[in-house]
């Protein structure tokens, strides 16, 4: 099993080792990875990351630009912003096309930690537990806002995608788990812990 993979994108030499201290010492078997920008990590990296924390604000290509090619690049690796940006309106559009948290740069360590833990894979059940059906990221997604009790309608306003999308990811989630509900499919999802 490959080891879960943490990235960081920022052009603040400072910044990255803050945070790869707190990465590892969170984290202590992901692998972390940084670069200064986005050239250079799409440049050095071959597989994708589970988690990329991206500033918002890079040289060269910033966040808002980056994160369309990170999805097209990267689609299951999940996107947390990082930022110093204290104008709510961008920090809500990088919400919406991240897909993801955004986390002030001025944050203490835990909420860094919490939204990484938030994002990453979940554990391997203990041997002899169903193992848990392999899920895309965004099925997990979709699985955590049914988990919440939402309407197809909200997720995808809070997705940002298709209510038809929504209702095609329900359906393969249903089939993954072998429930015919949405109901018995966030029930399943629990007993397996991936809710």
């Amino acid at each position: 099993m490959r080891a879960f993979s943490i990235m960081s994108i920022d052009d603040h030499n400072l910044f990255r080792s803050g945070i790869e201290l707190i990465v590892k010492g969170a984290f202590p078997g992901a692998t972390f990875r940084s670069h200064a920008s986005l050239g250079l990590a799409l440049e050095a990296t071959r597989t994708s990351p589970d988690v990329l924390l991206l500033d918002l604000h890079l040289d060269g290509i910033g966040g808002h630009e980056a994160i369309p090619l990170i999805k097209l690049r990267w689609p299951d690796t999940a996107i947390i912003i990082v930022t110093s940006e204290q104008d709510r309106s961008e920090i809500e559009r990088a919400r919406r096309l991240s897909g993801g948290p955004v986390v002030l740069k001025s944050a203490p360590p835990e909420q860094f930690v919490n939204a990484i833990r938030s994002l990453a894979p979940r554990p391997v059940n203990p041997a002899g537990a169903e193992p848990p059906p392999l899920l895309s990221r965004r099925q997990l997604e979709v699985l955590q806002h049914l988990g919440e009790g939402h309407s197809n309608k909200i997720i995808a306003k809070r997705m940002d995608i298709s209510e038809f999308t929504v209702r095609g990811h329900v359906q393969q989630l249903m089939k993954a788990l072998g429930v015919p509900s949405r109901v018995q499919a966030v029930l399943h999802a629990q007993k397996l812990g991936l809710l």
